[in-house]
This record gives structure tokens, C-alpha cells and sequence, in this order.
């Protein structure tokens, strides 16, 4: 091997174990650290410690549904899409360390669809994604989503009461929780109008409604689907999609806004200081005008839609919420607080992207070292006969030295450059094996880390 094939091959080593290390872990760390709990300023002296949230939206595990896949391209979409989301939620988890987790529903594409069995094994899989690493230190919540039990009228019962056998309950108080409650509303069975589908959801809104005066800690709502809203209501310049308002259609087993009825509905009996949402998969922040008629401490309930989790979900990057409760100090006469810190992931699509250009940079640079590496020079030679006819000698000499430009002996011919192709080929296939079996373990290490530890 020549020394420039050598030191291009080293340097090219280093470079894609550098560049597997960084676009494999070290971009999360630094997405997900560089993303910190949002924090009250000024802070009161001597508060309590304020409790930390973190929201997540739309996982939405792909599968058959999604793309109507099938095969070897099913399992290769899932295992992408799978382990992008199995590093965000671990280093979410490690680096942020939040007290608790609330997932805002859809956490299949099609767990509506799904038979019993095949809902128990991709909800394993689900389960093996968000992992718990701290049980002990963190409370998880999974609401439900359109795409886990449908909405309104089309609500699946059978996949209702199989969230509620599996999962949990759809609906659900966090009771003073950093001096506020969290309301984990299923706004899909509420707009229902089979009593039986909706009861437990409108009556937990009655029950927030007799207690508004009792307990008047101030409430945030949960809900998958996002409240109703004036149309194009600007969404903030956090929205990715061309489109900066929340889209108002309906379809199969999907509506993108509550109706008006039930925003009113909501807003007027829960009275809530912030709306959270999901569904739509891209950040939207908006105000809602509570009940004039009735006093309250505040006349508008902030809306977040929290944009989705995965990569594949229509939106270029992958975002989640750091929900921050400051409890607030009778002592000091400080009120409880909320503050919110929208954060977003890694561009998965740009990471493959940039893998691409690399490889074909490398090649580039591989092609240019091995043409480089594939000339030989033939330096000037004569033929001359010693003895018998049969026999010949080549006496070699450099024509370089010929600078007179005066003719060459007889007998001798120029010196001249030659290209083996094959040569040249080999040596390319030499040094992308030397790569290959550097980069495809440093890959695989990658992988496994999220896997094993």
C-alpha cells in the first residue's frame, strides 16, 4: 500500500467513525441538552422546587397502516423510525430527568384496527421504545388518540375498552401537581353522542364545573385534538408546515379541531389557565377567550399543540414540551405559575442526507488516490543482443535526463507513463472494504447502545 493510499485511508476512517459517532448520539445529546426546563424569572426566594413535565405528542408507531407496507420495507421504515425515537426518549430521559411524562395519545398508527393480539404486540413494542428508566422518580400517562380508538361517533368500543383494560384510564385528574391540576381530558368519547361512549368524559367535566370553587388551583387541560379556533388563526413562527394555521377538515376517524360546541363547553366548566394538544403534528400556540359572563383570574386560555415525536410524521423535525410548575409561596404571597419551552430533535432526514454526501465525497476521494496510485513510469530502455540472437538485454535509463531534445540513440525508446484499470479498481475495493469494516461496527455499536444499556 503507498503512503497516500495509507494516509487517505486512516484519515477516512477517523472521518466516518467521527461522523457516525455525532449524527448516531452525540447530535441528540446535544438537541436534548441545549433544550433546558424553562425556569421563572425572577424565582422567588425560598419557593418550593417547581415540578417538571415533559410532553410528548404523536408517537404514532409506524406499521402496516401507515403506508400500507408489508415485508422487508415494513420492518426496514419501522426499525428507523423506531430507533430515532428510542434515542430521543432515552436521552430525554437521562439529560432532563422530568418527575413526569404525558404522552398526548396516538400511540400506534392503527391500534384501532389491530385484533387483540396483534394490538398486544405492537403495544410491547411501544412499550420497549419509552422505556422507563427511573420508575421510581417518574410518573407516565398515555392518553388516547384518534388513531388508538377512533373519535365522536366512529369510536371503536372495542378499542376503547381494551385501552382502558391495557393502558389506563382515558380520563384522569393530577391533583396538585406544582400547585396546579392537570386535566387528562378524552375529548374523542366526549363528542360522542352514545351516552355510553362518552359518560365517563362529560362527567368528569361536571365534576370540574361543581369544583371550580373548591378548588381553585389553577387548571391545565389535556386534550389529543386541538380546541376550536377562529379559521387562519396564525399559529406562532414555530410552525414548520407552509400553511401557518391549524387546518379544519374531517375525515376517516380524524377531525383536526374540536367542534365549537365543545370548546365552549370545555372552557366555560373547566376554566383552564392552558390548553395542551396534539394531533396535527406541528407547533401551534394560540389564545382562547374563556366566559366573559363569568369572572375569572384570566380571560384567555393559552393553547400549545405540541408538534409529533417521530420523524415520519409529515413535518421536517421532531419536536416535544418542557412543562415547568412553580407551586408558588404562601409565605411570599407568590402564585403558582407555568412556563413552557418548546424543543425540538434532530433533523433525521438532514442526517441521511449528509450520510449520502459523504459517501459519495468518499468515493470521490478514494477514485482520485487509486487513479493517482494506478500510473506507472516506464523510464527509456534500448535492446541490444549479447551472445546468441535469442537472448536480449534491457538496459533501463531515464529519459527525463534526455532535456537537450537532441534524438535518442538508436535502439532506445522514450520513456512513457501507463494506467492499469484494473489496478486502479482494486485499490478502490481495498480501501472501501478498510472502511466498511471500521464504519458498519461503529454503526452497529450505535445501534446496540440504545438497545443494551
Amino acid at each position: 500500500m503507498s503512503y497516500t493510499r495509507r494516509r487517505a485511508t486512516r484519515a477516512l476512517r477517523v472521518y466516518w467513525i467521527l461522523l457516525l459517532l455525532v449524527g448516531e448520539i452525540g447530535l441528540y445529546q446535544w438537541h436534548i441538552g441545549g433544550c433546558k426546563w424553562p425556569t421563572k424569572d425572577p424565582a422567588a426566594p425560598n419557593e418550593p422546587r417547581p415540578t417538571t413535565v415533559a410532553i410528548i405528542a404523536d408517537p404514532q408507531i409506524v406499521d402496516h397502516y401507515s403506508y400500507n407496507q408489508t415485508g422487508l420495507l415494513l420492518r426496514t421504515v419501522e426499525f428507523f423510525t423506531d430507533i430515532y425515537m428510542r434515542k430521543s426518549y432515552r436521552f430525554l430521559q437521562t439529560i432532563r430527568r422530568p418527575s413526569h411524562v404525558i404522552f398526548l395519545g396516538d400511540l400506534m398508527d392503527g391500534g384501532r384496527e389491530w385484533d387483540d393480539d396483534q394490538w398486544a404486540t405492537e403495544y410491547l413494542r411501544y412499550r420497549s421504545i419509552f422505556t422507563t428508566r427511573y420508575p421510581q422518580n417518574t410518573r407516565v400517562y398515555d392518553m388516547a388518540g384518534n388513531h388508538d380508538i377512533g373519535i365522536g361517533n366512529t369510536v371503536v368500543k372495542s378499542a376503547l375498552k381494551r385501552f382502558h383494560r391495557r393502558v389506563g384510564p382515558t380520563n384522569f385528574v393530577i391533583e396538585d401537581i406544582g400547585g396546579h391540576d392537570i386535566v387528562l381530558l378524552d375529548t374523542l368519547t366526549l363528542e360522542s353522542d352514545d351516552p355510553e361512549v362518552s359518560h365517563d368524559s362529560r362527567s368528569l367535566v361536571e365534576r370540574l364545573a361543581d369544583g371550580l370553587t373548591s378548588h381553585p388551583r389553577p387548571r391545565l387541560l389535556f386534550t389529543h385534538v386541538p380546541m376550536r379556533r377562529p379559521a387562519q388563526t396564525y399559529c406562532g413562527p414555530e410552525r414548520q408546515s407552509a400553511h401557518k394555521y391549524l387546518p379544519d377538515r374531517t375525515g376517516y376517524q380524524f377531525r383536526d379541531q374540536l367542534l365549537q360546541n365543545t370548546t365552549e363547553y370545555l372552557l366555560k366548566n373547566i376554566r383552564p389557565r392552558a390548553v395542551f394538544s396534539g394531533d396535527d403534528h406541528d407547533s401551534c400556540t394560540v389564545e382562547h377567550p374563556i366566559d366573559p359572563n363569568k369572572p375569572s383570574e384570566r380571560s384567555v386560555a393559552t393553547e400549545y399543540t405540541i408538534g409529533a415525536f417521530g420523524w415520519a410524521s409529515g413535518v421536517p423535525i421532531a419536536s416535544y414540551a418542557l412543562l415547568t410548575l412553580y407551586p408558588g409561596s404562601p409565605a411570599t404571597a407568590a402564585q403558582p405559575t407555568y412556563h413552557v419551552q418548546r424543543c425540538f430533535l434532530p433533523y433525521q432526514l438532514g442526517i441521511y442526507k449528509f450520510y449520502i454526501a459523504s459517501f459519495v465525497a468518499t468515493l470521490i476521494i478514494v477514485a482520485a488516490v487509486c487513479y493517482s496510485g494506478s500510473h506507472s513510469w516506464h523510464p527509456a530502455a534500448v535492446c541490444r543482443l549479447d551472445g546468441s540472437e535469442d537472448e536480449q538485454h534491457l538496459i533501463n535509463r531515464s529519459a527525463a535526463n534526455n532535456s537537450s531534445g537532441l534524438p535518442l540513440p538508436a535502439g532506445m525508446q522514450q520513456g512513457r507513463w501507463s494506467f492499469s484499470k484494473r489496478g486502479c479498481l482494486l485499490q478502490m475495493i481495498y480501501i472501501l472494504r478498510d472502511l466498511f469494516v471500521v464504519g458498519l461496527p461503529t454503526y452497529i455499536a450505535c445501534i446496540l447502545f440504545f438497545y443494551i444499556f
